[in-house]
């Protein structure tokens, strides 16, 4: 065996060992974390975990419906092609928490590692297999780089590809090799595609490659090299350029519909929630590695740029995208979750890297040795301070505490969650009147597929929406279809400082139902107080009402009335139109639609579980003394034998004021045209009847296009 042989077998063996070290603490530390949890999981911690686990199940069942599946749920903002490289992993160990979490950590986490350890090697230019594993071991010092994953997020996924992007962009600054352009629009795709919030990760790469390109631009300038100065930024400008075209054609062709709909959607508005306050979003961010980690982490970038230890072009295009990436999630979205962190947690181990080998390779003697140490040791208090499972509070200098999840109430949960099955065996709906991070409708329903079998799980029927002001909608509907309420003490809202946090008062649609029980208001006269009560951690207590008769419409006139005098701005999802009787299985605003400024959709869905449709509607714009309403109405089934709709008018007060009425015969489409008049009116009321006063059924299932109100002149 000749030397080169010898160095080379040396290389690989010493990559395997760190290799097996890197698995090893992962599977470690994933399996300890994970079996020290006794909590029920709930929203973003238990949506993706479900999901692949249904994916997994489905494939098991019928690999073709399995794929149909992913491929339909391209379409939506949520889709599955995240979760399909988990399936074989889940098929093979299992559909438990832990193996969904570590399949996470070594499908997604592990790479990601190692590709960071390899974007390191190209930014540090000195012994390349030391530069990688020592940044591949300092992310496993850095509680950020663990907590998304072991809180059930799967986003890593998508970090994985902006990473690759990276490393190819990072061996070739200007692209001299043109099929690494497409590669890169391609891999920024496929990160879009995995999770949609990485389309600012790769607008913070297109904005940095840009700014690059300009201060290359501004330093030919000053060096008066007017012959190359301009070609070199048409070259740039039309490379980068050919990258966006490359990623948004690769979405247009695997996912155009999502695509089309996220460039029509106002994110800003119906995110408007999750947007906290700049003070809050720093402080919250502090939290998530340290003060200590983001000294080590400025001084670092700072002093390896100075001292010339980092490559100029990579540093330059490393920074500009961190600096970007932290003007987009501190300043510009200020969305505060855990798993947004993964935009930010590779430029803070870049920095940390940098700086652990700008200290080695510019310092000598006890220096060197003192500030590495320090700062090591800095490092493994701020991991351990981070991931043990005892709270320990040292101050923002240090990250806060992420532990294992563990609810002190757990066995008085599994009382609440068995004692309402029984109360509602048939799925009845039940509303739940508290949406915080300790008592929520997805906290009682994972709690009950975590108790029960899998073919009956799904038999509570907890209503878990509306629960946020600038996205959801009036919470009437839901109230109405309500058989059941369970109402926690004190008013269990997202408070700032929980993980999955909210701008504060932005829960109103959640308060007011709340609101409705405890201060007796006409509509909880319909339900009737149980004598049992379930004693939760921190002081709450839940109680359980059982409706006791149907609310009539003048009550429900009424108590919309009064929501809307509590809610002061109209929720984000509410349109003019809503649906009184729609089923609650189904999303908000799902019989009716908007399609256009002042027309409107109708549907009249049938009601799951039942033989009757949805066939109540209230507009709640604005409308004068006399209002008409007109569209375009259509009998889906020529068999049905006729309906009738009845218009009526409301006050505030719920007294009705006027009503008209039309019969309508098995046409194939009519014309809608119904006029109302009265004093001081409110609300108008659209109601699908039977013409033979007979409960109406699927038969005569029904639509209106082209629904408009207008006003007429007095």
């Amino acid at each position: 065996m000749g030397l080169f042989d010898l160095k080379l077998s040396r290389k690989f063996l010493i990559d395997g060992l760190f290799l097996f070290l890197v698995v090893l603490v992962t599977v470690g530390v994933t399996s300890i974390y994970v079996s020290s949890e006794r909590t029920f999981y709930w929203w973003d911690y238990a949506g993706y975990n479900t999901a692949t686990v249904n994916t997994a199940n489905l494939f098991r069942e019928s690999p073709q419906k399995a794929l149909a599946g992913v491929i339909e749920s391209l379409a939506k903002e949520k889709n599955l092609l995240i979760s399909l490289p988990l399936v074989p992993f889940i098929l093979l160990f299992g559909d438990s928490r832990l193996s969904y979490i570590l399949s996470i950590s070594l499908i997604y986490v592990l790479p990601f590692r190692l590709l960071l350890g390899a974007i390191s090697a190209r930014l540090i230019p000195v012994y390349p297999q030391r530069v990688f594993w020592s940044t591949v071991l300092l992310s496993l010092l850095m509680p950020m780089s663990w907590i998304p994953t072991l809180r059930g997020y799967l986003d890593t996924g998508g970090c994985v590809f902006v990473g690759l992007a990276i490393l190819v962009y990072l061996q070739d600054v200007r692209l001299k090799s043109w099929w690494k352009i497409p590669l890169i629009g391609v891999f920024l795709a496929a990160a879009i595609l995995f999770r949609r919030h990485f389309a600012y990760s790769a607008i913070a790469f297109l904005g940095a490659a840009i700014l690059q390109a300009l201060i290359e631009f501004i330093v030919q300038i000053y060096r008066k090299q007017a012959a190359i100065k301009y070609k070199l930024l048409l070259d740039s400008g039309i490379k980068i350029s050919l990258i966006a075209a490359t990623t948004f054609s690769v979405l247009m062709l695997v996912a155009g519909d999502f695509t089309r709909s996220a460039l029509t959607v106002n994110y800003g508005n119906l995110y408007e929630a999750w947007s906290l306050p700049v003070n809050d979003i720093l402080i919250r961010y502090a939290s998530f590695y340290g003060l200590g980690t983001w000294l080590l982490v400025l001084i670092g970038f700072s002093a390896g740029i100075l001292r010339r230890i980092l490559v100029p072009g990579a540093a330059v295009f490393v920074c500009l995208f961190g600096v970007l990436s932290l003007v987009e999630w501190l300043l510009v979205l200020r969305y505060g979750y855990l798993h947004y962190t993964i935009h930010v947690t590779p430029i803070a181990l870049l920095g940390l890297s940098a700086f652990f080998w700008t200290i080695w390779l510019t310092l000598k003697g006890k220096v060197r040795y003192l500030m590495l140490g320090a700062a090591a040791f800095y490092l493994i208090v701020n991991a351990a301070v981070g991931l043990i499972p005892v709270k320990v509070d040292l101050s923002r200098l240090f990250v806060s505490n992420f532990g294992p999840l563990v609810r002190s109430d757990y066995g008085e949960v599994v009382k609440l969650v068995e004692f309402l099955r029984k109360l509602a065996p048939d799925e009845e709906p039940i509303y739940i009147a508290g949406a915080s991070n300790s008592f929520n409708a997805n906290i009682l329903r994972q709690a009950n597929r975590q108790l029960n079998p899998p073919e009956g799980w799904w038999k509570l029927n907890t209503i878990g929406r509306p629960q946020i002001d600038s996205r959801d909608s009036y919470p009437l509907p839901e109230l109405l279809q309500a058989q059941y309420a369970a109402v926690a003490t004190p008013f269990q809202q997202v408070l700032p400082g929980d993980e999955q946090v909210l701008r504060s008062h932005e829960q109103d649609v959640v308060k007011v139902v709340w609101d409705a029980f405890t201060q007796n208001w006409e509509i909880s006269r319909d339900f009737q107080l149980l004598p049992q009560q379930f004693k939760l951690e921190n002081g709450v207590t839940v109680r359980i009402y059982r409706r006791i008769r149907p609310t009539d419409a003048a009550t429900a006139v009424r108590t919309l009335y009064a929501m809307q005098q509590q809610i002061v701005d109209r929720p984000g999802g509410q349109l003019d139109w809503i649906s009184l009787r729609q089923s609650i299985y189904t999303s908000a605003n799902y019989s009716v639609s908007r399609e256009s400024d002042n027309l409107y959709k109708i549907v009249t869905h049938p009601i799951k579980n039942s033989t009757k449709l949805d066939t109540s509607f209230l507009y709640l714009g604005a409308i004068s003394d006399k209002a008409q309403v007109t569209g375009k109405l259509t009998l889906l089934n020529q068999q049905c034998p006729g309906v009738a709709l009845r218009l009526t008018l409301w006050d505030k007060q719920g007294k009705l004021i006027d009503s008209a009425r039309m019969e309508y015969g098995a046409k194939s489409a009519i014309d809608l045209n119904l006029l109302v008049e009265g004093k001081n009116p409110t609300y108008l009321m659209l109601e699908v009847l039977s013409s033979d006063k007979q409960e109406l059924t699927k038969q005569c299932q029904l639509e209106i296009n082209n629904l408009s109100v207008s006003s007429q002149p007095k």
